[in-house]
């Protein structure tokens, strides 16, 4: 997680707030394991995702919070492979490409 990148409780409150519609890379964590990194066109809409239909080992964590950085397309690949190669997030590679 970028140093500067705040962090805020996952639910759909601190989505709407803090959340922009915007190009970026977002992750999803516990106090104790990352838990979900992606990357988005529209943040905003790819975390309502998360909320509205969470993945099966989605569910399985909790309490969850939840951080992004605002990163060009171009860069966002790049971004989330390093994150995963990092932090080896526990429900990514299960879903990755279907978010």
């Amino acid at each position: 997680m970028a140093a500067e990148s705040a962090v805020y409780a996952f639910t759909h409150r601190a989505v709407i707030e803090k959340v922009p519609k915007a190009s970026g890379v977002y992750y999803i964590f516990t106090p104790k394991r990352w838990v979900y990194v992606g990357e988005s066109d529209d943040i905003q809409e790819s975390l309502f995702t998360h909320l509205n239909e969470p993945s099966v080992c989605l569910q399985r964590f909790g309490p969850l919070s939840f951080s992004f950085e605002l990163t060009a397309p171009a860069e966002r690949g790049a971004t989330v492979g390093a994150l995963i190669a990092a932090r080896n997030p526990a429900c990514t590679l299960e879903t990755r490409g279907t978010r």
